[in-house]
């Protein structure tokens, strides 16, 4: 089987720019055996190193067939490829695109399109009413020209279902994984130069991920501010993500509420120091009024940190009873369950071990096997 997959979503941060490089690493790792034709930016740093690797690794096997790399520059397929796609069936079982936006001209290959969410439909305001039509009818139609459409949780598939009225049975759910870098980490000296560096508090509530509406920000501060002072006192609120217009606000919020000084915003954080990150944090919490999975949070559990998030979208799909839910709108709430978490959960060995075997559960080579089980059957293969 001949694979075209494209990899050129990876240069987005957070969770489908993670799942775009890592779901590939992982399905040639464990079948290095089949051909891979794989597009991907040129002008990306990012790809052409995991494209590095993964060439490294198929040469350390001489047996398994070497990779067919298409360097194409973003967004669009070169008029080549449009024109093969287009005219000629191109010399591929299927074609994977993991992210909605599928190029257009693929009528000729069978197609695996992946869909992590509809958050731009689901949530008002969100965006201008002229995006989300495109996001809408582009994902509609995509969805539809498909032969399978993959998402990242139940809750992403229902709302397929409803939204884009796209066929059950067309519909494979599974879910992201992580990496195997996220783990108790016992390395003082290297948690210590994170903690310098990075200029962490001793004690921190941690939020990472971007500064967008949906991310509900507004209300984690208020009800951060509401705890008692004996807690906000103690913990810090840490929040990663590249600053913006709505950082400022957020910066203006704290410092009405009076904690500007208990909340440190650090910016964007390098992929290879998150690990330290959610091990030094007390509690992490993902506050968003949608996901469409919350890898966040499994990637906090995996090291052993407790967690606390909204009980909307698929976060409760992906914490299960590891974790403490809030209602995501109700700012006094969630001020209780971070104030429950952090006086019952905060080096409780019961919630350590706990939230490690459910993030067990999810992993990059179950979601690899069984993406490659959806290719055999578009294929035509059988199991």
């Amino acid at each position: 089987m001949k694979i075209g997959y494209d990899l050129r979503f990876a240069h987005f941060p957070g969770g489908g720019g993670v799942y775009t490089a890592q779901l590939l690493q992982e399905l040639v790792r464990i079948h290095p055996e089949s051909r891979w034709s794989i597009y991907y930016n040129r002008w990306s740093e990012h790809q052409r190193e995991i494209v590095r690797r993964l060439e490294e690794q198929q040469r350390a096997h001489p047996d398994n067939p070497a990779l067919e790399l298409l360097a194409v520059r973003a967004p669009m397929l070169s008029l080549r490829q449009h024109l093969e796609f287009l005219f000629c069936r191109p010399k591929v079982d299927l074609y994977h695109y993991p992210h909605f936006d599928l190029p257009v001209g693929l009528g000729a290959v069978p197609v695996v399109l992946t869909i992590h969410d509809l958050y731009p439909v689901l949530l008002e305001g969100y965006c201008s009413g002229a995006k989300r039509a495109y996001f809408y009818r582009l994902s509609k139609y995509n969805a539809r020209r498909a032969a399978r459409v993959i998402t990242v949780s139940e809750n992403s598939k229902k709302d397929l279902i409803e939204y884009l009225g796209i066929a059950e049975e067309k519909i494979a759910v599974i879910h992201q994984g992580y990496s195997p870098v996220f783990r108790p980490i016992d390395d003082e000296k290297l948690l210590g130069e994170i903690r310098l560096r990075l200029k962490l508090p001793e004690k921190f509530i941690l939020y990472t991920g971007n500064h967008k509406p949906h991310k509900n920000l507004a209300r984690l501060l208020a009800g951060y501010a509401a705890l008692p002072k004996r807690l906000t006192n103690e913990f810090a609120l840490v929040l990663t993500g590249a600053t913006s217009g709505q950082t400022d606000k957020l910066r203006a919020q704290a410092a009405a509420l009076g904690v500007a000084g208990q909340v440190k915003f650090i910016g964007l954080v390098r992929e290879e120091d998150l690990p330290g990150l959610y091990n030094l944090a007390a509690l992490v919490v993902l506050p968003s009024l949608y996901e469409g999975f919350g890898l966040p949070l499994v990637e906090a559990m995996a090291c052993g940190t407790c967690v606390a998030c909204s009980n909307t979208s698929a976060l409760p799909e992906v914490v299960a009873e590891a974790g403490r839910r809030f209602d995501p709108c109700s700012e006094q709430e969630i001020s209780w369950v971070l104030a429950a978490a952090l006086d019952n959960d905060v080096g409780n060995p019961a919630v350590r071990a706990a939230v490690r075997r459910r993030a067990a559960e999810f992993s990059w080579a179950k979601t690899a096997a069984k993406t490659y089980e959806v290719y055999r059957g578009v294929a035509g293969l059988q199991s």
